[in-house]
Parts: C-alpha cells; structure tokens; sequence
C-alpha cells in the first residue's frame, strides 16, 4: 500500500493537483481555436490502420481551424499530434508524467503540459472539446470513454459528440450495453444514454457530426 500512502498526505497532494488543475486550464484559456480531443490505444505503429485514418482526421481537422489535443502519447495520440503539426494547427499534448510506456520524442507539439495525477489530465483533455474522438483502445481508452459519458449523462458537464471510430470494432462492446445492463434497466436509457455515441468508419462521418454540431450550436 506504499503507492496509495503516498495519496494520504493531505497538504501536498491537494497543493499538487490544485497546481496541475491551474496549469492545465490556464493553457486552454489561451486558446481561442475550437478544439478537438483524441483517444485511443498508445501500442499501435505508424503502418497500423488506424494511425494512418487518426492523422488524416486530425491534419483536415487542423486546416479546418481545429487545434489538436491528445494525451501526448505515441500510438494514436502521436497520429492526431502528427497530422495537426502537418497542417500547422495547434497541437497539444497533456503528458502523463508517470505513465513511462507513453513516452515519445518526436517534437510534433506546439505546447505540453505534464501531469501526475490522471484524473486532473482528463479534466482538462475533455473540458473545453468541441467533440471527443475515440480510435480503438484498451482499459486506458475504455476508462476515458465510460468517465466522459457518465459526466454527459449525469449533467455534470455539456454534452459534445463522443465519436467512436471503426463500428465493428466498438459493435460487440454496446451490444453488452443493449442486452445487459439496458435490458435490466441499470441506468442506461436508450435514445438518451446510448445517443450520446456516434459510430463513424470514414472521415466524412466525422466532419459531419462535428460540424454539424457546430452549425447547430451558431444557430442557437
């Protein structure tokens, strides 16, 4: 329990994340451009699929005035940092300074921001994007996806397309959702709930949801 110790003390920690938090929201303050967030798995290589669909999204993103936020991370947060520098955009990375396997040099950012404590790192991934783009993933990407969406569906926060990419891939995962704990009424409403997911296989579809949504939210 020596890592969870560490946790207790009260003073430093609360100075700590307090510090992380100011950071982290003073660097979004900065940015007038609409923003965008990706996710998905750190392991893929630069000749994987899903890199190659990940950049292109975020370098026309980029050209469309986006600025690009990732976890800062290789696999598919160095695709979406990769394709926004291509496009000269902004491209951020909010590092997790003590997660070790997610390390890169490339210098593909404009700015970083190093984080110890995760929770405050996707505070500030997700609270100011217009939209959440999810690529496939393990628990990391599965954690960052249910959290965002329990915030949406509980109020919390405003509610943004959460975009997940490749429908097969996500298919059996919310056909768990549909026959188990929506079946059985465990807080899972269907058209609400579940609404909250797009299901997108081409960049087309993205671009769609999101600027769809920004045209929407001019109009109002």
């Amino acid at each position: 329990m020596e890592k969870n110790n560490n946790y207790l003390e009260t003073d430093k920690i609360s100075g700590e994340v307090q510090k992380e938090v100011k950071e982290g929201l003073s660097l979004l303050n900065k940015i007038d451009d609409k923003i965008v967030s990706f996710f998905g798995s750190h392991k893929i290589s630069k000749d994987n699929d899903y890199y190659k669909e990940c950049k292109r999204t975020a370098l026309e993103l980029g050209k469309r005035g986006y600025t690009v936020i990732t976890g800062g991370g290789p696999g598919i947060m160095h695709a979406a940092n990769s394709g926004a520098t291509e496009s000269n955009a902004k491209s951020i990375g909010l590092i997790a300074g003590l997660l070790t396997k997610e390390k890169i040099i490339d210098p593909i950012f404009t700015q970083t921001v190093s984080f110890n404590f995760l929770f405050v790192r996707r505070f500030i991934l997700s609270i100011k994007s217009k939209a959440l783009i999810f690529f496939p993933g393990g628990y990391g990407t599965l954690n960052e996806l249910f959290e965002y969406a329990v915030l949406m569906q509980t109020g919390i926060v405003d509610i943004v397309p959460i975009i997940c990419v490749n429908k097969e891939y996500w298919k059996g995962l919310f056909e768990w959702l549909q026959k188990n704990p929506l079946k059985n009424d465990f807080l899972i409403h269907n058209t609400k709930d579940l609404g909250l997911f797009h299901f997108v296989d081409c960049l087309d579809e993205i671009l769609e949801i999101i600027e769809g949504q920004q045209a929407q939210f001019q109009a109002e």
